[in-house]
């Protein structure tokens, strides 16, 4: 299995961090992304991904964050992502369900990091929360492919994202009780075009609902993948886990031990 979005360099990791990844191997994880949503988070996912082979990292300005955005911020990025270990610009995006940060300063620096993407051609690790038109509207301005990380937008919302080449992120959120809805479009995709992730330590999945989320917990994410397309675990697990290394260009041979 793959987790492709984690934040195991949060508070909430101090005291099993290590070991976390250390059992990657018996949990059944191949890699994860440590995914940055600012400056500071973005530096630690690289340092943490120097010190393990099966962690890499993605590296951006999380919406809630652009407020904080300093002047140097393009030429911390660009220099940030040549990086070996950097497999993403991301998390970026909107997020009009809480705006913590003015729509129109979201909209400027959404921009721009796509903008760094395209130049650099790396993938993108979209955020995108009660503004699906609004991102779409913007992303299809470049040329960038990525995954919509933790989907839950509409039918359309859906079509939009994969006619432009990108990967559906499904974790926790799908295996909720009442997400039938969410289920149902899901099915509209292909496994071909699926990625699997926690976005630990949030979004536990239900079996764990409540409890600080952990990449072992993908599992229940390839589970519902499994009933959702009638699809036996095992097959859903290695096609999934080759979308994930295929979009962020990590071959099998440089998963090294932990």
């Amino acid at each position: 299995m793959v987790d492709t979005h984690v934040h195991l360099t949060m508070d909430e990791f101090n005291e099993d961090r290590e070991s976390i990844v250390t059992n990657f191997a018996q949990d059944g994880i191949r890699f994860a992304i440590e995914v940055g949503f600012d400056i500071h988070s973005s530096s630690k996912a690289i340092e943490f991904a120097a010190k393990h082979g099966k962690i890499y990292a993605s590296v951006g300005i999380h919406p809630h964050d652009v407020k904080n955005v300093k002047s140097t911020f393009v030429d911390d990025l660009h220099k940030m992502g040549k990086n070996e270990k950097v497999v993403a610009i991301g998390e970026i995006g909107l997020d009009y369900y809480r705006d913590l940060s003015p729509r129109e300063l979201q909209k400027k620096y959404f921009e721009m990091q796509l903008e760094i993407a395209e130049k650099s051609g790396m993938p993108v690790i979209l955020h995108i929360r009660d503004a699906y038109s609004d991102a779409y509207e913007i992303v299809k301005a470049f040329n960038v492919i990525g995954v919509v990380h933790s989907f839950n937008g509409t039918k359309d919302d859906l079509k939009n994202f994969l006619d432009r080449g990108f990967y559906i992120g499904v974790g926790g959120i799908s295996t909720y009780r009442k997400n039938d809805d969410l289920r149902e479009t899901l099915g509209l995709a292909t496994v071909d075009r699926i990625l699997t992730e926690t976005d630990c330590p949030y979004l536990s999945p239900q079996p764990v609902r409540g409890k600080r989320n952990e990449p072992k917990y993908v599992r229940f994410a390839v589970e519902t993948l499994s009933t959702i397309f009638n699809m036996p675990f095992e097959d859903v697990e290695s096609r999934t886990s080759e979308n994930a290394m295929n979009l962020f260009r990590i071959k099998g041979e440089n998963l090294r031990a932990c």
